[in-house]
């Protein structure tokens, strides 16, 4: 289904008067392991054998931490190379679905995404965006960034997400995003909307 044909006039009204819609396919967050400097999904992993009030504790004192210059024994302790971090079975089945700093582009766009429905990634003459259609109809911006900081789309298979697109950016983070589950139509649509990007890598 050609997307970019029959909700053009629907996303037109978001753009600029020099923006023009190149692309727009159904997209999602793909599956898969997430390596972003200490998130709290790692710091959970890490002291799985502890106990669960432990685990969270650690957790809400990361999100609230302040700089300090000595680590503590619980920071010491999630840092460690422990056995059950060796092998993550995301990463092994689905890939890799995010990777960067917490600031990110793609952590960014991850973020926003996440666990959201009804999303298009969208590409036009001067932007890479996520769109979202709501109830009514009606379409809206959910995360944006310039196109030409899209610096690379690999289109990357894995079991049931054929359609998948890893997405890099200038900052070198990458985001992976599911466009189809078993056909690669939209995920080719999209990786060849990008191609003339500055600087576009397509491997």
């Amino acid at each position: 289904m050609d997307y970019t044909n029959i909700y053009n006039g629907d996303v037109a009204r978001l753009l600029g008067a020099n923006d023009r819609v190149l692309a727009m396919v159904p997209c999602r967050l793909a599956h898969g392991a997430e390596n972003v400097a200490r998130t709290a999904r790692v710091i959970e992993r890490r002291l799985s054998p502890l106990p669960g009030v432990v685990r969270r504790g650690a957790v809400d004192r990361h999100k609230h931490r302040a700089p300090r210059r000595a680590r503590s024994v619980l920071e010491r302790i999630i840092d460690q190379d422990w056995p059950w971090s060796r092998v993550d079975v995301d990463e092994k089945i689905s890939g890799t679905s995010l990777a960067g700093f917490s600031d990110s582009r793609a952590v960014q766009f991850a973020d926003a995404t996440r666990a959201r429905t009804n999303l298009f990634a969208l590409v036009t003459s001067h932007r890479f965006a996520i769109v979202r259609r709501t109830a009514g109809g009606d379409f809206e911006i959910v995360v944006e960034a310039p196109r030409a900081e899209v610096v690379s789309a690999v289109r990357r298979g894995r079991p049931l997400q054929r359609g998948r697109v890893v997405l890099g950016f200038a900052d070198r983070s990458q985001v992976a995003f599911e466009c189809g589950i078993l056909l690669t139509g939209q995920a080719r649509r999209l990786v060849a909307s990008l191609m003339p990007a500055p600087g576009f890598e397509e491997r």
